[in-house]
């Protein structure tokens, strides 16, 4: 009678119309979500970049970034991505000359994790092009360099506001590219607004 007594009493079934976690976290199991999230997802992101380059002459400058992203949910929690992301640098290769503009190009493939409801961290990599116009040459003349090899993407975000579909949100990634003269990092800190 005391073993009964001191016994965990059974849990109660779900009350009725109540949700089962149980059903729900099977469903996406399935990749097919049962959050606001669902099906294919499109974000577009702008704002400040930064590229910095090790081993890479004249790389280092400040201007744009943008990012383009098709996703497709597959849990409630995770995003699967395909990314296109440019950042672009201005530099003045003289004193008497005009502003040339370098840019870093990556196209990715990777996912995006919901940490809470509007808290999320990426990662991707993919292949990586980066053009230099009238950078310093290693024969010590100025002229156009492509350097190209792969890369990797790390980033986080956090959604700001919902309305509907539509979110607008905040996001910081930092990108690096492996090529035959060092490695290139770009940066970026942008506004963006998703659907899904």
């Amino acid at each position: 009678t005391l073993a009964h007594a001191d016994a965990t009493p059974p849990t109660p079934p779900p009350a009725i119309g109540a949700p089962d976690p149980a059903v729900a976290d099977a469903a996406d199991a399935n990749l097919e979500s049962t959050e606001n999230r669902s099906g294919l997802t499109f974000a577009a992101s702008f704002g400040g970049g930064l590229i910095l380059g090790f081993g890479i002459k004249d790389s280092v400058g400040r201007g744009g970034s943008l990012s383009l992203r098709l996703g497709h949910v597959a849990t409630k929690r995770t995003v699967i991505t395909f990314e296109l992301a440019v950042t672009a640098a201005l530099h003045k290769p003289a004193m008497e000359s005009g502003t040339e503009t370098n840019t870093n190009t990556n196209l990715l493939a990777g996912a995006l994790y919901y940490m809470n409801p509007s808290l999320w961290v990426r990662f991707a990599s993919g292949i990586g092009v980066y053009q230099g116009r009238q950078v310093t040459l290693s024969t010590g003349q100025l002229g156009n360099v492509t350097l190209s090899g792969p890369a990797v993407l790390a980033g986080v975000g956090v959604d700001l506001a919902r309305f509907k579909s539509a979110v607008l949100g905040i996001e910081f990634g930092t990108s690096a590219m492996i090529n035959n003269d060092g490695v290139l990092l770009a940066s970026g800190g942008h506004l963006g607004l998703s659907f899904d």
